[in-house]
């Protein structure tokens, strides 16, 4: 009776991992890190200095627009992840140019524990007087440890004055 309900156990576990996402298989001799990707922190300072040109892009939380990237004139960006602020150095770009912006952009930086790369995909939208709208986009941050979180966002670059 205990063999069968054994087996009746391992057969229902294998059918509701068989109706999930596989499970990743383990790398023999490496440990396994339980992580979590961590959150991004609205910026306190997101404006762009006058004189420069610069790039906002923001996520939202409930009904609230939150800012969370800033990049100026094309090759520093920030972030503020988990309270801290993390200044970033572009290492590749590409696509359509607007304000000396490029649709896709690559940063690298670290955190205080790791470091982390933060990958821009945007579609320019309309243009106003000094700047241009960031239809939608996504920002993508990860770690070297292996997390790794997407976020959409939306936004504006311009040139400030």
């Amino acid at each position: 009776m205990i063999k069968h309900l054994a087996g009746l156990v391992l057969v229902g576990v294998a059918a509701c991992a068989s109706k999930d996402a596989p499970i990743p298989a383990l790398r023999p001799g490496v440990p396994q890190v339980a992580t979590e990707a961590p959150d991004p922190s609205p910026l306190e300072q997101y404006d762009i200095p006058s004189g420069r040109c610069g790039m906002i892009l923001w996520s939202t939380a409930g009904s609230r627009v939150v800012p969370i990237f800033r990049s100026v004139d094309a090759t520093l960006a920030t972030m503020r992840i988990e309270g801290e602020d993390i200044p970033l150095s572009l290492v590749a770009q590409e696509g359509a140019l607007r304000l000396g912006m490029r649709a896709s952009q690559q940063f690298s930086g670290a955190t205080s524990k790791q470091k982390i790369t933060v990958d821009s995909n945007i579609q320019w939208g309309q243009p106003f007087p000094g700047g241009i709208y960031v239809q939608r986009g996504t920002l993508t941050t990860s770690g070297e440890d292996g997390w790794g979180r997407v976020m959409p966002v939306a936004g504006i670059a311009g040139c400030k004055a």
